[in-house]
């Protein structure tokens, strides 16, 4: 998956605050840029969203992403 996505649903995303890894829930419509880096074999993917970069479920990008 490469390029940009519209959400589709709610999706969970992983961040850094202050050097700890914590949840948050992109909303609907939101829209990201994929490039294609995945961590973690298949599971994570590297994902530019709102100008900052968070680690997404590859899964949840499959089933609740749209190419624009």
């Amino acid at each position: 998956m490469h390029g940009q996505y519209r959400l589709t649903q709610p999706t969970l995303a992983l961040v850094i605050v202050n050097g700890h890894h914590e949840a948050i829930t992109v909303p609907t419509e939101t829209i990201v840029d994929l490039d294609g880096r995945k961590f973690n074999g298949e599971r994570l993917m590297e994902v530019f969203c709102e100008g900052r970069k968070v680690l997404m479920f590859t899964e949840d990008l499959k089933v609740g992403a749209v190419a624009i």
